[in-house]
């Protein structure tokens, strides 16, 4: 029984039944170690991401993006090879940065974009150029962030950009390869669905802020895991 005082005044009513526990000593926050993105929003996926519409455009101007949420789910915890990712149209705000050929190129695909409503939509119409969807810059650690399982996190090799489809997880200081690891490796194992927002048929939703609320060992312990499991396959 809950009394409805503490209802009116609790702001997430799941804490109700599933009050907060102490992180164990030593631990930190995900957030102290890492700032928590969704990914970009493109406004119309029809238009942004490759298809016979963007055969012409050069492929610089096209970057491996993760576009759905199964490619993480597939993935492991390794992303090493972008090759199957569909490209995203990532154009510069200011056209006079391309060479001439390109921008002919460009500017015939922005004549084909507009005429199917490209520019119309409210993303767009917000844009600093409507036709810049501006990608983030590649994520070291991307994750889904809403599935009836928990999050999928996976060491972004390959250096793919994401949509809004996952969250991008960016270190606020610099680490070593088997601190990422280490945190991937971690955060696989260690986050029930019962930290995020469950919804009607049982979808589970992760929002930046309640990821970085996550207790995660510090560093030392994150690298001495995935160090001792090496030296323990080399022996």
């Amino acid at each position: 029984k809950v009394s409805w005082d503490s209802v009116v005044t609790t702001p997430r009513w799941s804490r109700l039944i599933r009050p907060a526990t102490p992180a164990p000593t030593g631990y930190i926050e995900l957030g102290e170690l890492c700032r928590v993105s969704r990914g970009q929003v493109t406004g119309n996926n029809a238009i942004w991401i490759e298809g016979a519409h963007t055969k012409a455009l050069p492929a610089t101007l096209l970057a491996p993006t993760i576009t759905k949420a199964r490619e993480l789910l597939k993935a492991g915890e390794r992303m090493d090879d972008s090759g199957r990712l569909r490209r995203v149209v990532n154009l510069p705000a200011d056209l006079d940065l391309l060479e001439p050929a390109e921008r002919v190129v460009v500017e015939a695909f922005l004549r084909w974009a507009r005429s199917n409503g490209a520019e119309s939509g409210y993303i767009a119409r917000h844009r600093r150029a409507w036709w810049a969807v501006s990608l983030y810059e590649p994520a070291p650690i991307v994750c889904t962030y809403m599935a009836r399982q928990p999050p999928a996190f996976v060491r972004n090799i390959c250096a793919a950009r994401h949509l809004n489809i996952a969250h991008g997880l960016y270190p606020r200081q610099p680490l070593q390869e088997a601190e990422f690891m280490g945190l991937v490796r971690y955060l696989r194992a260690n986050v029930p669905m019962t930290r995020g927002r469950t919804y009607a048929g049982g979808l589970v939703k992760f929002e930046p802020k309640e990821l970085e609320r996550i207790p995660i060992p510090g560093l030392e312990a994150l690298q001495y895991e995935v160090t001792a499991n090496l030296d323990g396959k080399a022996a």
